[in-house]
């Protein structure tokens, strides 16, 4: 079973990353993007997971990548903002 832990979002609030604990990989990162505020839905983005929170970060951060972050990534509180969102894989 996969459990999300943490978030970390932009200013916008349009990308961020997902921790999740996995049982067999241990803790995972995952870029996501916010594909419906209203809804509160996120998908990941190419399903793409890292084994750690710079190797995701590394992600926005290539000249080739279309996902920008705007601002800073900073962590959401999972339970309160994003509790409700979606997965939509």
């Amino acid at each position: 079973m996969r459990i999300m832990t943490q978030v970390w979002m932009d200013d916008k609030h349009r990308v961020g990353i997902m921790e999740r604990e996995d049982g067999t990989l241990g803790n995972t990162y995952h870029p996501i993007e916010i594909t419906d505020k209203e809804k509160r839905e996120f998908s990941i983005i190419e399903n793409k997971w890292f084994t750690t929170y710079n190797g995701a970060r590394q992600f926005f951060r290539h000249e080739t990548n279309d996902f920008i972050v705007q601002g800073r990534m900073k962590k959401v509180d999972v339970t309160i903002k994003i509790e409700t969102f979606v997965l939509t894989e």
